[in-house]
């Protein structure tokens, strides 16, 4: 495989992951707040690495989308 295939390949599968951990990071209510942002992280990391390697705009949009989601994770201050 060459490395157009490799870079599709990998942008497809981010993109998945991307849209899973963050629906799953913002709906497992029971989950400590921990765990939950440790799913959306996980995915956060590995786009941030993937757009320092390969520079293109797809892999840090969605670095941003995840950045976004975790403020919804984050415990309220108790009233």
């Amino acid at each position: 495989m060459n490395s157009e295939t490799i870079q599709f390949l990998l942008t497809t599968l981010m993109e998945l992951a991307t849209l899973v951990c963050a629906y799953l990071g913002l709906r497992l209510i029971k989950w400590s707040w921990q765990r939950r942002a440790l799913i959306i992280g996980i995915p956060l990391v590995a786009n941030i690495i993937l757009y320092l390697v390969y520079r293109t705009t797809p892999f840090f949009y969605l670095a941003v989308v995840l950045v976004i989601c975790i403020p919804f994770v984050w415990p309220r201050k108790s009233a």
